[in-house]
């Protein structure tokens, strides 16, 4: 990670719904965090909890009927939300670029893989010969690891395994080499050995290029290995935020903490897995309560009658640690 410099991304305040004839869905509520050059963040939380929209809006690719109500989200301190279309357009792929959770959704199932690498190549990089153009297309795929990559070249989306075609979008994004990355899920279709290929692929994009990487994962293990920070979202809401040692260690929230202890460890085989007993709040017309309220057993009268709080950095927790809590949980007292 670049340090020292100014961010990369920043978002502020950022708020996201969705608006039909039964109501208002807020899908993203109030968000603001920065990203630095070469800076891994993961991002994690239930489905449902605003991840993906979150990374939706930054891109510019808001499905209908949603759009982004408030915020700022700045690129090089340029504001996108100021951008015509065109413009943002352009900045996809080039300056930003983005690995949906569906890979085979995302291709076009009407052209070969071949065909839709060598368009990427055609677009955004130096013209070359025809054979020239081929052959880097061909190495991309070689080097995200698919076996047999000219057969891979030769067929369609709808003939290869949601995990090529996962690392067929990889290859893509290496190809355009962006400076913001963000991966949706991008291990979900792939097993063990993979995901460990294609985050270390990842990897080295932020470290050897300085690509952002906004990391978006239901894979608690995953944003451990890889992420320089974790981002908690739940209802849409931030609830906390810290470099990633600090967070696992220190898990100040109950939904942090809920989400850890439901997680197995190998170092840990007796432990027993706590789960979270309730549902996700109803994102449709949302009280301003934190949403997490019905779910927590750490709740006092003032998360009951009070808004939620801000995310703001306690003395007892280390420098850059937030948390939006009115009882957050202390190490200590748990282990006590």
């Amino acid at each position: 990670m670049t340090t020292g410099t100014e961010p990369l991304l920043e978002v502020e305040d950022l708020s996201t719904s969705f608006f039909s004839q039964d109501g208002t869905v807020k899908a993203v509520q109030s968000a603001s965090f920065s990203l630095q050059p070469g800076e891994v963040l993961g991002i994690v939380g239930e489905s449902g909890s605003g991840k993906t929209m979150t990374a939706l809006s930054i891109m510019g690719l808001v499905p209908y009927p949603g759009r982004i109500v408030s915020g700022r989200i700045r690129l090089h301190g340029r504001d996108l939300l100021e951008m015509g279309e065109e413009e943002r357009r352009q900045l996809r792929g080039q300056a930003m670029a983005m690995i949906f959770q569906d890979p085979v959704a995302s291709l076009n199932p009407l052209m070969t893989i071949g065909k839709q690498v060598e368009e990427i190549i055609k677009a955004h990089k130096t013209a070359s010969s025809p054979r020239a153009i081929h052959n880097e297309a061909l190495d991309a795929l070689q080097g995200v690891g698919l076996p047999e990559p000219r057969m891979v070249m030769d067929s369609y989306p709808w003939e290869l395994s949601g995990g090529m075609c996962q690392r067929v979008m990889l290859a893509m994004m290496m190809i355009l080499e962006p400076e913001l990355l963000i991966a949706d899920e991008p291990t979900s279709s792939l097993d063990t050995t993979l995901q460990a290929e294609m985050m270390e692929r990842i990897q080295a994009l932020s470290t050897q290029k300085g690509t952002a990487v906004i990391l978006i994962t239901h894979n608690i293990g995953i944003v451990a290995r890889v992420a320089d920070r974790v981002l908690v979202m739940y209802g849409g809401r931030m609830l906390e935020m810290a470099e990633t040692v600090e967070l696992f260690a220190h898990a100040a929230h109950p939904y942090t903490w809920a989400l850890l202890n439901a997680v197995p460890r190998l170092d840990d085989v007796d432990r027993t897995l706590r789960t979270v007993p309730g549902a996700p709040p109803d994102l449709k017309d949302p009280v301003d309560e934190c949403p997490f309220l019905a779910r927590c057993n750490k709740a006092t009268v003032a998360c009951r009658t009070s808004p939620m709080p801000p995310l703001e950095h306690p003395e007892r927790l280390d420098e850059g640690h937030l948390v939006a809590c009115y009882n957050p949980i202390w190490q200590e007292e748990e282990e006590g």
